[in-house]
Formats: C-alpha cells, sequence, structure tokens
C-alpha cells in the first residue's frame, strides 16, 4: 500500500469531474463553504468546463480527466459524473495517485463496488462515497437520541422515501441512484443486515416497493419507497424506536423524540398530564441567501468531514470499503423483490 500524504494547506487545491446540475447547485458551493479552493473544473464538453470554471472561480477548465490530472497540482479530485461514468473516472483518479470524494453509487453493484475498494487500499488513497444523508443535522440528531440513557434499546426503524416518477427508471435504478441513501442510513443506525424480505408494485416506470430488515443484533425495520407521480411533492421520514422512547425525522427539517418516564407510583398516568416530546425544528429565514439546503441536507457536513479527513490523515466515512456493504445490501434488497 502506498504512503498518504497529509494535507499540509488551509485550502486545498480541488478539480472537480463534472459539471451537471447536481453538482452545480450544490457540490460547487459546498466546496467553497468547506474551506477549499477549486482549482479546475472537468467536463464532457470544454464550454460546459468552462462555464463551470468561470462561474465558481476555477483557475482552468478541461474536457479530459487525464489531461487535468496530468497538468494540475491538485489535493484531491470530487468525481460527480454520470452514475454509469462513475466507476471509470474514480478508477483513472486513484491511479493518478489522488485521494476521491465521490458521488454515489460508486458501481453499479457490489461487484463494482469492490474493485474499487481494492484500487483504493492498493494505492493507499482515500475514497469518499457521497451518503449525505449521514450528515444531515436532522439524522445526526437522531442518532444522537438513540444512544441518549433514556431511549433504552434500539428495537425497530420504520421509514420512506417518495419522489415523481423520471424516465428511465425501473426498481433497480430507484433504488441504486435515490432509495440508496436510505439503505445506507439503514445500515449507519443500525449496522448489518442477515436477512430480507421484499415486494414490489412496480409498473413500467412507476415505482412502488415495500421491504423489511432483520439487523444483525435482532432490531427489525421496515422501508416503503416510491417513485410516482403522486409523490412529485418529495417526502421522506424515518422513526426509530427503543424500549422507552421513540424518534421521528420529517423531512431533515423536523424531529421529534419521546422519552418515557417512570410512572409515579400513586396515580395512574391517564389521570394526568406528564407526557413529554422534545421537538427541534429548522429556523425559516429568508437570511440564509439559499444555502440552507445544503446545510440541511448534509452536503456542508460531508465535505467538512471529508477535508478535515485529509488533513488528518484519517479514513473518510463512509468509505470506498463501507460503499461494497451498502451497494451488496441494495443488490440483496433488489433480489428479494424480485422473487
Amino acid at each position: 500500500m502506498a504512503k498518504r500524504e497529509l494535507l499540509s494547506v488551509d485550502q486545498p487545491r480541488i478539480g472537480v469531474i463534472g459539471a451537471g446540475r447536481h453538482a452545480k447547485a450544490n457540490i460547487y458551493p459546498v466546496v467553497r463553504l468547506a474551506g477549499a479552493q477549486i482549482a479546475a473544473v472537468c467536463a464532457r464538453h470544454l464550454d460546459r468546463a468552462r462555464a463551470a470554471a468561470g462561474e465558481f472561480g476555477a483557475e482552468h477548465a478541461y474536457a479530459s480527466p487525464a489531461e487535468m490530472l496530468r497538468r494540475e497540482r491538485l489535493d484531491a479530485v470530487f468525481v460527480i459524473a454520470p452514475e454509469r461514468e462513475q466507476v471509470g473516472l474514480v478508477r483513472e483518479v486513484l491511479r493518478a495517485g489522488l485521494p476521491v470524494f465521490a458521488e454515489k453509487p460508486v458501481g453499479l453493484d457490489e461487484h463494482e463496488a469492490e474493485e474499487i475498494a481494492s484500487l483504493a487500499a492498493r494505492t493507499g488513497q482515500p475514497v469518499m462515497v457521497g451518503f449525505m444523508k449521514r450528515f444531515a443535522p436532522a439524522y445526526v440528531q437522531l442518532k444522537q437520541f438513540m444512544h441518549e440513557p433514556g431511549f433504552g434499546d434500539p428495537l425497530s426503524l420504520h421509514g420512506m422515501f417518495a419522489i415523481g416518477s423520471r424516465p428511465g427508471w425501473d426498481d433497480e435504478w430507484f433504488i441504486k441512484t435515490g432509495g440508496i441513501h436510505y439503505v445506507d442510513l439503514c445500515r449507519y443506525l443500525f449496522g448489518e443486515v442477515t436477512e430480507v424480505r421484499g415486494f414490489g408494485n412496480t409498473r413500467e416506470i412507476q415505482v412502488d416497493q415495500c421491504f423489511t430488515l432483520l439487523f444483525e443484533h435482532g432490531e427489525i425495520g421496515g422501508l416503503f419507497f416510491a417513485g410516482v407521480p403522486a409523490w412529485t411533492r418529495h417526502h421522506e421520514e424515518l422513526t426509530v424506536t427503543g424500549t422507552h422512547g421513540f424518534a421521528r425525522v420529517e423531512n431533515l427539517l423536523r424531529i421529534a423524540a419521546h422519552l418515557d418516564r417512570p410512572a409515579s407510583p400513586d396515580r395512574p398516568r391517564w389521570q394526568t398530564i406528564d407526557e413529554e416530546d422534545r421537538v427541534l425544528t429548522a429556523v425559516h429565514t429568508s437570511a440564509s441567501g439559499g444555502l440552507k439546503d445544503l446545510y440541511l441536507n448534509g452536503y456542508v457536513g460531508e465535505i467538512s468531514h471529508f477535508l478535515e479527513c485529509l488533513r488528518s490523515g484519517t479514513e473518510p466515512q463512509p468509505s470506498a470499503a463501507d460503499n461494497v456493504k451498502t451497494m451488496g445490501l441494495c443488490d440483496r434488497i433488489l433480489r428479494a423483490i424480485r422473487s
């Protein structure tokens, strides 16, 4: 394994491969918010690369990743490309000896994910995969609630992710490009899964899925995924139940938690009002300058984490190796739905 050099500059030089809508709306602004410099931009069409470079203050623009990697002095590369191109581009950056932040999915199945994890280990370069839900403040707070003494032992989770249908979707594409965030979130909260059962009611490009999970320590979970016209209003929620409490996240903007308190011995609970919920919500303000979603969705958190790991020499999470487990679980869910 090659030895990794620590990042020694306050403002690292970042190269970005990709200039699509997601990259420009979410990743480019956050790289700068996290304190890095966008030094070079690469896109399939040079005019798009030049436009993004001009908009975000990059020095140079390229139409060839190989040329950018050869000519630029970079501290890390962000790969924010179409899903089917991610693996090849991440492979190219690793072979050039640079750390990678890559948008999910890195690989379209467990085998491709494993290929990248093995290459990252051989080159000694870190690969962080953009499962930003782990860094969304609401889900960070959810995990904190789960570890409070009054919550008790985690027992189960249930949730949903629903969004409007899009051309080209089927069961596999929907899970591996959208639902994968919540598959990864389940692993992040409860650990590895030992058994999967599922059903699908997908009709052409209208995706409808429901599945249950049994986790390694006995917890259970159920998720509902939908990509249908009824849900053009994106909706997500996740509830975790413990022996003495529960916590529920609603659309990243609100989390409600309840911790049961011991009953008074002198009278039944129903004779008084002593049930207590803790509710946390996002602030509604125009003063955010349009940056609010970048924080609440977890983009700022994940990229700040990646840069800090480069400075400290620690492995960013979720890593390429962790991505193998999430992609493997996606494959298992699909097999359960199809069977």
